[in-house]
Formats: structure tokens, C-alpha cells, sequence
């Protein structure tokens, strides 16, 4: 079994099962091009990436930003990703829907707590208004509560974005990339 990967700042320790799932994932789905934003639940999913000559890996300093350069580099022949908190999904709200009415595909994989264990009291502005943001886009999304499941859902969302030519996301609570505590 793989070591839990070292705490961050936040004392968070990623489970290296569920993070190199859904870096395999992401590749089995032909994403060749990833935008993020530096963020405490992606870093090691980040650095996987980083290290794939096969990916392209562009770090932004806003959400709107990495969305726009991820629908570019579909305008150019790659399968984008982006990577980024909930909240940056408020932030890239215009440029979202400009994707959808374009019909750009776009994997969204974004951090998100809908309800228990955050921490901080500033986060309850990004819990109040993520999904209902992807709801009036009508961005289709799902949350994963079981890191275990992300590659299926990773398949089944790429699926979409491929057929239908629109963005999906996948939200992943603070929880479902965590290793067990006590393991």
C-alpha cells in the first residue's frame, strides 16, 4: 500500500490511491492540456501532471483565466481540464457561459464543501453559491463524496463533454481525496 502523502500547511494528507486514480483517469480520457489554480487539495494531482511529458500544464492566477486558455487549447485540437476551488466557479461565471452558448467542452475539477467538515468561516460564501452557479448555467455536475469513484465519474463526465460539447464538473468535498485517518 502507498504512504499517505506528507500533511500540508492545513493538515491535510492526501490518499495516493485516490489521487493517481484520477491522474490515470484524467489520461485514459485523452486530457492533454490542464489548467489550475494552486490550491491545497490539487497540489499532488498538479504535480503528477506536471511531470507527464504528454500534458501541458498551465498554472493561472484567476479561474476566468485558466477557463479561457482550457477552451482555447480545445479551439486548438487538445482535451482541456481545469483544476480550482468552488469559488472559482462564481468568478468564471461569464466566461462559462460564453462556453456553453460556444459549445466548448471543458472537464471542470473543482474543490467543494456543500456542507460538513470546512473549517473556515470565509468559505460559506463558495458553499452558498457553487452548485446553484453550475445550476443556472446548466452545467451538468456531480459531487464526489467517495474519491474511490472518481475515475468512473471522470470516465462518464469526459463522455459527456465529449458528446455533448459542454462543460461538466466534478466537485470533490475536503473529504473524498483525504487518506483515512488512522491508516
Amino acid at each position: 500500500m502507498a504512504e499517505a502523502s506528507p500533511p500540508t500547511r492545513a493538515r491535510y494528507v492526501h490518499d495516493p490511491a485516490v489521487i493517481r486514480g484520477i491522474y490515470d483517469a484524467l489520461r485514459a480520457a485523452d486530457i492533454t492540456f490542464v489548467t489550475y489554480l494552486p490550491d491545497t487539495y490539487n497540489y499532488p494531482l498538479v504535480h503528477l501532471l506536471e511531470e507527464d511529458p504528454a500534458v501541458t500544464c498551465v498554472a493561472c492566477s484567476r479561474e476566468d483565466e485558466g477557463v479561457a486558455m482550457a477552451m482555447g487549447a480545445f479551439l486548438g485540437g487538445r482535451w482541456p481540464a481545469i483544476m480550482m476551488e468552488g469559488s472559482g466557479l462564481g468568478l468564471s461565471s461569464l466566461i462559462l457561459a460564453r462556453g456553453m452558448v460556444q459549445r466548448t467542452p471543458l472537464l471542470i475539477l473543482a474543490s467543494h464543501n456543500s456542507a460538513l467538515g470546512e473549517q473556515h468561516d470565509y468559505h460559506a460564501a463558495t458553499r452558498r453559491v457553487t452548485e446553484p452557479t453550475l445550476q443556472a448555467l446548466q452545467i451538468p455536475y456531480v459531487v464526489v463524496m467517495d474519491g474511490h469513484d472518481a475515475p468512473r465519474l471522470i470516465r462518464e463526465a469526459q463522455l459527456t463533454v465529449r458528446g455533448q460539447r459542454t462543460p461538466v464538473a466534478l466537485l470533490f468535498p475536503r473529504h473524498s481525496m483525504a487518506a483515512e485517518e488512522g491508516a
